[in-house]
């Protein structure tokens, strides 16, 4: 797949997930809750780098999950079809 395609079909994929993942829920609340906890001992740029790292590892997972989920589905629809075929 070329890189705008992959871009696209990424973009597609998060923004999809973003729609359809709550964001005020109660486990955020606990994680924000103990990130302004922790905001308190350590330097704001360090917060950040860890905020930024988890948010970039949630999405990449919740991304890989959904496109399995895309082949789990398309599997399914062909082991029907060719069953019925």
């Amino acid at each position: 797949m070329n890189n705008r395609a992959e871009k696209i079909q990424n973009y597609t994929v998060m923004t999809r997930l973003d729609d359809a993942i709550p964001l005020q829920t109660e486990e955020w609340v606990a994680v924000e809750r103990l990130l302004n906890q922790v905001s308190e001992f350590v330097p704001l740029s360090l917060l950040n780098s860890l905020t930024e790292a988890v948010i970039t590892y949630t999405d990449d997972q919740a991304r890989r999950g959904y496109l399995l989920g895309q082949d789990d589905f398309v599997q399914e629809l062909q082991n029907k079809v060719a069953r019925i075929a």
